[in-house]
């Protein structure tokens, strides 16, 4: 009896090793039939999408006669970088083969692994009747990401409100993909986004960053409008959004921002006077230069090295300013813009000794208040 419950395991062993033997070898046997129809699917389409007409049309009528599932694979893999030429092509193969009505099912699927890779080629359909607009709101976040991504810039254009709605998506991989297609559309978006900022208050943040990203002087009556908000987030966004345009009108909104309350939204106000180059708010951001905040103090530094001759003449002039703040900064700008030229170091006060190049600051502040004393090489 033993000896037969021996012989029988001994038995239904050596089936389950020949079993996993027969089974993982056609495994391997299917899986490489399929890499190599996948090969010959991708040699196809690569006669389709760049070689020349009479050959691609070639290749797209034995394309057409694809497996569907396989070349939907492949196009997926493909379709990510094309543009010009090669990019029509694949969308008039996708109508000729069959792969439109393909992807419009799965648009409509249940699955949202389905929906996903619908939403990735769904920038491949003609169809005037498909409704893009239904990706962009799919319960998935990931089927909303991938829709928004997917659109090329004409389609973009003409989905600008909803993509605009999409900033305020609770998931960060949706706002970050609907804002990045907003920037890759630039200008066309820009009537939206102001009537969007004239009319709501609804993810306020999200669309002024869009808007700080954004060159186009039409921004800026409805940004003047937001510069007296009471949040600071909000004023630091109108400050860097007017530092794009390069309006006329630009410059005294960021001028009263100089005064701001909030150090950082007075930073912002003097970094885009500074890419403005606005000689004209030169004093303004001179005086600055004795704010108590050191990243308010860095800025105005920069803000007038930037304004060439006229701003540095204001520095020199801080060189004798009664604040060491003042005095300090300008000393970092000037040397800056010396070893830059080749000129002479700065000197603190007339008749002193020049301040050797790279010295140690004679003061130097964090946060606003939060002073450190530094060692120093020269007198004040």
């Amino acid at each position: 009896m033993r000896f037969q419950l021996f012989l029988g395991a001994w038995a239904l062993t050596g089936a389950l090793v020949v079993g996993y033997v027969v089974i993982g070898t056609l495994t391997d046997w299917i899986q490489a039939a399929q890499e190599r129809r996948r090969q010959r699917v991708l040699a196809q389409l690569s006669l389709v999408l760049f070689e020349s007409e009479d050959e691609a049309a070639a290749a797209s009528h034995r394309a057409t006669k694809l497996p569907r599932r396989m070349l939907l694979s492949v196009v997926q893999t493909l379709a990510v970088d094309l543009e010009g030429q090669a990019h029509v092509r694949l969308q008039q193969l996708t109508r000729s083969s069959g792969l439109q009505s393909f992807i419009i099912k799965r648009a409509h699927a249940r699955r949202w692994r389905l929906r996903v890779q619908a939403a990735q080629l769904q920038f491949l359909v003609l169809d005037p009747n498909f409704d893009r607009r239904m990706l962009l709101g799919d319960p998935h976040p990931l089927v909303r990401a991938r829709a928004a991504e997917s659109l090329d810039r004409d389609q973009a254009a003409e989905l600008v409100e909803p993509l605009l709605t999409l900033l305020g998506d609770e998931a960060i991989v949706v706002r970050i993909s609907a804002q990045q297609k907003l920037l890759d559309v630039g200008a066309p978006a820009v009537p939206a986004l102001l009537e969007h900022l004239r009319s709501t208050r609804s993810h306020l943040i999200e669309v002024l960053e869009l808007a700080a990203n954004l060159s186009d002087t039409r921004l800026t009556d409805v940004l003047d409008r937001h510069a007296s908000s009471s949040e600071p987030g909000t004023r630091l966004l109108v400050a860097r959004a007017l530092g794009n345009g390069g309006a006329a009108t630009e410059g005294p909104i960021l001028r009263r921002l100089l005064d701001d309350e909030d150090d950082q939204v007075r930073t912002a106000a003097i970094e885009s006077l500074g890419r403005l180059q606005d000689v004209g708010a030169g004093p303004q951001i001179a005086e600055c230069l004795t704010d108590r905040a050191w990243v308010v103090r860095r800025a105005a530094g920069s803000a007038l090295d930037l304004m060439g001759p006229a701003g540095r003449v204001l520095l020199r002039q801080a060189l004798h300013s009664d604040d060491a703040f003042a005095r300090d900064m300008a000393r970092q700008m000037l040397d800056a813009a010396g070893a830059r030229m080749g000129a002479p170091l700065t000197f603190d006060r007339p008749g002193l000794s020049p301040r050797p190049h790279g010295a140690d600051s004679a003061h130097n502040a964090g946060s606003d208040g939060d002073i450190v004393p530094m060692l120093t090489g020269g007198a004040t």
